[in-house]
């Protein structure tokens, strides 16, 4: 790690969260924040490559970006040669837009697991390394990582660390979530088990990048993690939703927040209406140009009011954001009810405007 202060920072791959929407308004604001010399790597929601392999249209929206992102494209799944096949189609079609491939050994979801990803991959530890040999050998251009966690369980903890040994030589980056599959998102993250990892794979993969992630709450923390620890990185999840803001040390006020709310807002809904105009009604295309964006949200500012799933699936993010101001509990309840993208953008306003 760099002893000038630096941090490279990563917003972590979260289903349903790290969107296009919420990856570009993260690095918009980092750009406009930031603290000299960091820098911020995305990833983006983590993409089941069976579902990719027999119905795109269902899942492909997972990759969905802007050339100025440069995000990581995380997939998951079981089975080796879909994996393959996923990995070699994403590189081969839309490797331009992305700065790496992630296989996804981490993920508790049931859901996940029930396919043979995430974290179920950790049960049977010699056919994931044969996977993560051949895909990282597969891949022709863009370079190959893996994110994980401490193990199945306490016990699981020194095998989960031999893996990653061994893994690493086949890696250019393994991500450690510092909870292992038992804990899931509780207790505290092991901070000493990524460190104590790190330092034995410089000793045999000097070329592997180790991001450290878990618990972590404030950029303050962030910084302290990563000088104590001496990671190549810092990973964000959960404290980032509604918080885009934690990647910089700049603490918002509240006009910054109603200008960040409506922000995300207009690009979810914008990001969502591009989709199916560039990818689902043919064109096949999953990367959105800054000027179609900018467009679609003004017209959307002009025309009649509409109703829109982005602008329901935006409660998750607005309920976060609004943690802690006074009196939002009380109307948050007043907003489920509220699928028109300007009627919830005006009311968003009006709440604001009160407090002011």
């Amino acid at each position: 790690m760099k002893k000038n202060n630096t941090m490279h920072l990563c917003l972590a791959p979260m289903d349903g969260i790290t969107t296009c929407a919420t990856r570009l308004l993260t690095k918009e604001i980092f750009e406009k924040c930031w603290a000299p010399h960091n820098t911020l790597t995305l990833r983006t929601e983590f993409m089941n490559v069976d579902g990719f392999l027999i119905n795109p249209d269902n899942v492909i929206k997972h990759l969905q970006t802007t050339p100025e992102q440069q995000p990581i494209a995380q997939i998951y799944g079981g089975n080796e040669t879909t994996l393959l096949k996923a990995a070699i189609s994403i590189e081969r079609e839309y490797g331009h837009l992305f700065s790496w491939i992630e296989l996804n050994l981490g993920c508790p979801s049931t859901t996940v697991m029930k396919c043979g990803g995430g974290s179920d991959m950790m049960k049977n530890r010699e056919k994931t390394l044969t996977i993560i040999q051949h895909l990282s050998e597969q891949l022709e251009q863009l370079p190959f990582s893996i994110k994980v966690r401490t193990g199945l369980n306490e016990a699981d903890k020194p095998q989960q660390a031999d893996f990653l040994v061994k893994a690493s030589q086949r890696c250019s980056t393994i991500s450690i979530h510092g909870r292992t599959l038992k804990q899931l998102y509780s207790g505290d993250a092991d901070w000493e088990f990524i460190a104590q990892v790190q330092q034995r794979i410089k000793a045999v993969s000097p070329h592997c990048q180790i991001i450290g992630n878990g618990g972590i709450t404030s950029y303050e923390q962030a910084k302290t993690l990563q000088k104590h620890y001496e990671l190549n990185g810092i990973m964000i999840g959960q404290a980032a939703i509604g918080n885009p803001r934690i990647f910089t040390p700049y603490q918002p006020t509240l006009s910054d927040k109603l200008e960040t709310i409506l922000r995300h807002l207009d690009i979810s809904v914008a990001c969502d209406q591009l989709f199916e105009a560039l990818f689902l009604n043919g064109r096949r295309e999953i990367c959105l140009k800054t000027a179609q964006l900018e467009e679609q949200i003004q017209s959307n500012l002009k025309k009649a009011d509409f109703e829109a799933h982005s602008t329901v699936e935006f409660r998750k993010f607005l309920f976060q954001y609004l943690k802690g101001i006074p009196g939002s509990r009380e109307w948050k309840s007043g907003m489920l009810s509220i699928k028109k993208y300007r009627e919830l953008r005006n009311q968003i306003i009006d709440f604001f405007e009160n407090k002011g």
